[in-house]
Formats: structure tokens, sequence, C-alpha cells
């Protein structure tokens, strides 16, 4: 999913994703197994209107993970949730409410077949 990061907030998202990798690392990885996520990605790039958010993830929960992230009460969900919400802009505590995405291209590599023998 790609989603626009507004400007002012860059450095402070910085931070916090630093904060989710370090002292929040064990919420954040209970985090990420109770939605069934098994990779989690994510990059900032510069658009032509400004600063987005890659985020790549795989798992039997990737699907449901935004309306699933919307309803949840857990309270590490729950700041996890208004912080997106705070740098992204965007009322995350409402199912739909993320820009959606059309996954156009899902290409993996062949699997390798030892021909030698």
């Amino acid at each position: 999913m790609a989603i626009p990061l507004i400007p002012e907030k860059v450095d402070a998202w910085k931070a916090w994703v630093h904060e989710l990798l370090g002292p929040q690392r064990k919420e954040f990885d209970d985090f990420n197994e109770r939605f069934l996520l098994t990779a989690h990605r994510v990059w900032v790039t510069e658009g032509p209107q400004g600063p987005m958010v890659i985020a790549i993830l795989e798992g039997p929960g990737t699907d449901l993970f935004l309306n699933d992230l919307a309803i949840s009460q857990h309270p590490f969900d729950t700041w996890f949730r208004e912080r997106i919400s705070e740098y992204h802009g965007i009322d995350f505590s409402q199912p739909g409410s993320a820009p959606s995405s059309e996954l156009l291209v899902d290409w993996h590599a062949r699997e390798l077949v030892d021909v030698s023998a």
C-alpha cells in the first residue's frame, strides 16, 4: 500500500519507526503476530505530491489488516492506529478509510530444480 505522509511529520514518523524497532519491539512483534502478518516492510519515498510511505505486508492476515486494526481495542493497536492517523492525516479508526490499492503484478521466482542429477 502507498499512503501519503504529512510533510511536517516525516521526522516524527521516522522517530516513531525507530521506537517500534527499539523500545516497542516486543509489542510490535506481538502486534504483527496478532494480525497474522509474516512480513511487514516499510519504505519512505518522495512522490510528486510529497512524501509517501510504501508498506508491504505478507501473511494470512494481510487482506483484513486495516479493517481489523480499525476496530481493535488492544492498547498497543490503539496507540499504533493513533500514530499512523497523526502522521498520515487519515482516520484509521474507520474501516475503509485508507486509500485502496489494486494488485496488478504478483511475480515470484520459479523454484530452482537441479537438473544435473
